[in-house]
């Protein structure tokens, strides 16, 4: 006897309702109004036990014949049919590759239940593969040499975003055609990380996530769903909160910059307007925004826009990103920048005087001759009205708002930025050098060793030949004062001597 059911819809779930129960998933779930004796009641339970393993068979041929569109993977690692859960994720070693626990009663036994086993593996394979593909396509590149396959694993294992700087020297060691390879498989090369491009969208990061979670049960989960929502509503930056697990922020393509998290390529745009105001020469046109000497920058209003930060936001995250800052005055800053383009564009500014005009009584009868009287009138009139509105001078702001107006703009400074990094790494390089060599230093001159009283004994000889070099000199110096006043007196240069000292005998003698 197989019980009849009927399919209602609550709450966007459809729902197996029989006489005595309802289905959910592969669950059964018996009515709480069932009212019989206890021999009624075995005599039931053995006809619906036949009736739901038949029933559980019927629906689990239902349920392997189903697309993949009919399955859904909610946050929390539940497979769902249809609207109701019928799997459940678990994590094994290999975080890409999570196990199955079927969700179902003991009535669905043998086949069918491996049937049911294998098709809900086969979607989660089929929706880890599809949405996970740029990560995956890392790990089954063969074509890859050794030094591209080793910075793919890398970029692998810490599922899709590297810093830049943990793999300089990897990175600078790559060549074009090697670099053209990874960037096949979607990795862009940015100025502060390293990064496969398609696994910034919402949906790969959303199943991240949840692998990680899974991976890390017992790890600190707070802020995973606001983070996820600011990703949802393709915010670029927000401002982050200290008390969320900075894990997440990482996984989410977002890069917590002092107060702000931006996400990742949002800080390669960034990247792309300071790039050519630190790289502009002195005189070449055109002059990139920001720029100031070719070696430092000022944030403009398109930097903060991109970011959808303010100024102080913006001093947070350049310093993050390793640029330091030089204050100055808003006066010199201008100034600077005028007399820049006073040197650098003289020509032009030559262009933008008019040309000059006719002058000379002939223009004036051959102008005059051409126009009629009446326009001359109507552009006297015009001319008369012109100046006199031209030659107005303009609105001065007055009062207290307008002096703490003033004040303020003559107050503001503006920050140089400069990158940092470089420097630090050549003094990092220079202090080493000094190091080794201090260190040699000191293994010639070990404990017990007269190397320190050889050392004070050759001092006075240093002495000695320094005082003989500077006796030398002297001697050739007062030979060389004596050739000089051993010139020839019939010479043209001694009768000009001769001459001078004369003259100035007779003006001493005149006073």
């Amino acid at each position: 006897m197989i019980m009849e059911s009927e399919i209602i819809q609550k709450d966007d779930v459809l729902i197996e309702k029989s006489g005595s129960g309802r289905f959910e998933g592969f669950r059964f779930y018996i009515n709480k109004g069932n009212t019989d004796t206890d021999k009624e009641t075995d005599e039931q339970n053995n006809i619906n036990n036949e009736s739901l393993i038949a029933a559980f068979t019927k629906r689990a041929t239902r349920f392997c014949a189903a697309a993949n569109g009919d399955f859904t993977l909610s946050s929390d690692g539940i497979i769902r049919w249809i609207g109701q859960p019928v799997g459940q994720l678990i994590a094994t070693t290999d975080i890409l590759k999570p196990k199955v626990l079927l969700l179902a009663d003991a009535q669905l036994t043998g086949e069918p239940r491996d049937q049911v086993i294998a098709r809900l593996e086969r979607f989660v394979i089929f929706h880890f593969e599809t949405i996970l593909k740029p990560l995956l396509d890392l790990r089954n590149a063969d074509h890859l040499t050794d030094s591209t396959a080793k910075l793919a694993s890398q970029l692998f294992d810490s599922l899709g975003i590297l810093p830049r700087r943990s793999v300089a020297k990897m990175v600078k060691n790559l060549d074009q055609e090697a670099r053209g390879n990874l960037r096949q498989l979607g990795i862009r090369f940015g100025a502060f990380n390293i990064y496969v491009m398609g696994m910034l969208k919402p949906a790969p990061i959303q199943a991240l996530t949840l692998l990680w979670c899974l991976q890390n049960k017992d790890s600190d989960q707070t802020g995973l769903n606001e983070i996820l929502a600011a990703l949802n509503n393709g915010r670029t930056s927000f401002v982050a909160d200290p008390t969320y697990n900075p894990t997440f922020y990482r996984l989410a393509g977002y890069q917590v910059l002092g107060k702000r998290a931006v996400r990742i390529d949002i800080l390669e745009r960034l990247a792309n307007l300071i790039r050519p105001a630190l790289h502009w020469k002195p005189g070449l046109e055109p002059k990139p925004d920001g720029a100031y000497d070719g070696k430092s920058f000022f944030v403009t209003p398109a930097m903060m826009s991109t970011l959808g930060a303010n100024e102080t936001d913006m001093e947070e995250i350049l310093k993050g990103l390793g640029y330091r800052s030089n204050r100055y005055d808003n006066s010199v800053l201008t100034q600077n920048l005028a007399h820049q383009d006073l040197a650098h564009n003289g020509s032009k500014t030559r262009t933008l005087f008019p040309e000059a005009e006719c002058v000379g009584d002939l223009w004036k009868t051959i102008q005059h001759s051409n126009t009629p009287q009446a326009e001359i009138k109507t552009v006297s009139s015009l001319e008369q009205h012109s100046c006199a509105t031209d030659c107005l001078p303009k609105a001065e702001p007055v009062g207290d708002f307008a002096k703490h107006i003033q004040n303020k703009a003559e107050n503001k400074t503006i920050l140089l930025w400069h990158y940092h990094f470089q420097q630090t790494q050549h003094n990092r390089k220079r202090n080493s050098s000094q190091q080794k060599w201090q260190e040699k230093s000191q293994k010639t001159s070990t404990p017990g060793s007269n190397t320190l009283y050889k050392i004070s004994q050759e001092k006075p000889l240093k002495t000695q030949h320094s005082y003989k070099y500077n006796k030398k000199k002297t001697a050739s110096l007062h030979n060389k004062s004596s050739r000089t006043q051993n010139h020839d007196s019939n010479s043209p240069f001694a009768k000009l001597a001769v001459l001078r000292d004369q003259l100035k005998r007779d003006k001493d003698a005149r006073l």
